[in-house]
């Protein structure tokens, strides 16, 4: 018995200060949209993740990475040689801080002015430093197996793959959530008899095919608006975790089976327990947009 409460000790003992990384965060932000394709639900939905991203740089700071490089060039003129000078610096940043759970969101105001939707937001969640010790995913949501590039724009009728690599080996869950706020488990497949999809480091995978699997789910997207947005959460852990509790869906307006799927605010609560638990867990979120 005095086993089991120092284990039981040690294991409430990690999960605390794991928590006790995580913080409050909250910002109001505004955002101007210069593409004048977007819609104003699309523009509220960008404004809600630039001002996440916001918020995390406020707190967090960005990590810098620079590069410069100089080209001399020379040219003859009336028998004088001149040289020239140009200067390129190449900056890549990255968030230190990433986000855990969303405590609030609101659009505050939404307006149209000289050409241009102007969209201000307030959000607030949970955030904490990210871990140097997360693995170098790499992804592309394509809708040819022989793409290679991430792809955001599809059209009524297109399927849609992963392509996935890992440089360790792990878990991996794939949702994809509607404008009616559904979260549809893509990954693990409907006849997983485990609650997440294993892969193997240093494979290359292409998931909801055929084509690499006799079991896997293939998946067309459907759109019954002019223009639809979706968003697609990749989910991958070197550390086992079992996928959100879900339920059986229903057909689409097609009459096509639906895959099991749950609330977005249900994926989010699981999602938040999750990342809370394990620094190691990575999460992607990819805006696609369909289209008639």
């Amino acid at each position: 018995m005095k086993y089991i409460t120092l284990i039981f000790s040690a294991l409430l003992i990690g999960l605390v200060s794991f928590a006790s990384d995580i913080k409050p965060i909250s910002i109001t932000y505004e955002y101007i949209s210069d593409n004048p394709n977007e819609t104003p639900e699309q523009a509220e939905q960008t404004a809600i993740q630039l001002a996440k991203q916001k918020a995390l740089e406020e707190n967090f700071g960005l990590d810098v990475v620079g590069i410069t490089s100089t080209i001399q060039r020379s040219r003859q003129e009336g028998g004088q040689a001149t040289a020239t000078s140009d200067v390129f610096s190449i900056k890549e940043t990255s968030v230190r801080g990433e986000w855990i759970e969303t405590i609030e969101e609101k659009i505050l105001q939404t307006t149209f002015e000289q050409g241009f939707w102007h969209v201000r937001v307030f959000v607030k969640g949970k955030a904490r430093n990210h871990s140097t010790d997360k693995p170098q995913i790499k992804y592309a949501f394509i809708n040819n197996a022989h793409d290679r590039q991430n792809r955001d724009q599809y059209y009524d009728g297109d399927n849609i793959y992963l392509r996935f690599a890992s440089p360790v080996s792990g878990a991996l869950c794939v949702y994809l959530v509607d404008a009616e706020q559904n979260a549809y488990c893509l990954l693990p497949y409907q006849t997983a008899t485990k609650g997440y999809q294993m892969v193997e480091a240093n494979q290359d995978y292409l998931f909801f095919s055929f084509a690499t699997d006799k079991d896997a789910d293939e998946y067309e997207l459907t759109c019954m608006q002019s223009s639809e947005q979706n968003a697609l959460y990749v989910i991958f852990s070197p550390n086992t975790f079992t996928k959100a509790l879900d339920k059986q869906a229903g057909k689409n307006w097609r009459d096509d089976q639906l895959p099991r799927f749950l609330s977005y605010e249900d994926l989010m609560k699981w999602l938040a327990q999750n990342q809370t638990r394990d620094k190691n867990m990575v999460v992607r979120r990819e805006v696609i947009t369909i289209k008639k």
